[in-house]
């Protein structure tokens, strides 16, 4: 690859909804979940389930677009293998992408939030879930820095549990990105999650997982913003 940087290899995963592939400035390959035999295909709406290889400027960049989770009933090495195979492909440095609930009143959908930290709830289907974890790195350029509560889903929370979670001083909630941090750091990949505030959950009214995809996408050429100025310095 022409005028690319051979050092390392940058992974992104990109979260519901979000539409990363103009990250890229090309693409070389693309694969298909499906086309690894171990992999489980993505069965959320918002989640196209490929691998897409190519560049970022002059950084080389594996887009893993769209994710498993928890809650479709896989365990945490069903939802954690695409780590492996992001590793096996080269990839150091990664950064989990997520659409998330602001529990902090000033948050507003599109709002990115660098996460700081990760508190887990705990969860049967991830053997010795930890309390927290802490991301190797901070996305720059993201006005705000903040925890990040992962909880397993897939029902949103209650106001009452929305309550308790403000509480523990939570600046964003979702139901992803920490099984896979947690994963990634134990192959050596050095990882930072970044969080699209795509709901306020401050206020009481309806939320659907269409709201969270609409919201998602409107907020992708932000995201690849940060992304772009991020990735030459990760």
């Amino acid at each position: 690859m022409a005028g690319v940087e051979q050092s390392s290899t940058i992974g992104v995963v990109s979260g519901s909804g979000m539409d990363a592939g103009p990250l890229l400035d090309e693409v070389l390959w693309e694969r298909p979940f499906a086309s690894f035999p171990q992999l489980h295909p993505a069965g959320i709406k918002g989640h196209e389930g490929r691998f897409l290889f190519g560049r970022c400027g002059t950084r080389r960049v594996i887009l893993q677009s769209g994710r498993l989770h928890v809650y479709e009933g896989l365990d945490f090495e069903a939802v954690t293998r695409p780590m492996g195979i992001l590793r096996e492909f080269g990839v150091d440095t990664a950064v989990l992408l997520n659409a998330a609930g602001g529990l902090c009143p000033e948050l507003r959908p599109g709002d990115l939030v660098a996460v700081s930290s990760v508190r887990c709830w705990p969860y049967p289907g991830w053997e010795n879930t930890p309390d927290t974890l802490t991301p190797n790195v901070l996305v720059p350029g993201c006005a705000v820095t903040g925890e990040y509560i992962w909880m397993h889903g897939p029902s949103y929370e209650t106001r009452a549990e929305i309550r308790a979670l403000q509480s523990l001083g939570g600046m964003v909630i979702g139901m992803s990105a920490a099984p896979e941090l947690e994963r990634a750091q134990s192959l050596g990949i050095r990882t930072a999650v970044l969080s699209c505030v795509t709901n306020s959950c401050c206020a009481a009214r309806l939320l659907t997982h269409r709201e969270v995809l609409e919201t998602a996408r409107r907020s992708s050429k932000g995201i690849i913003r940060v992304l772009r100025d991020a990735i030459r310095t990760l």
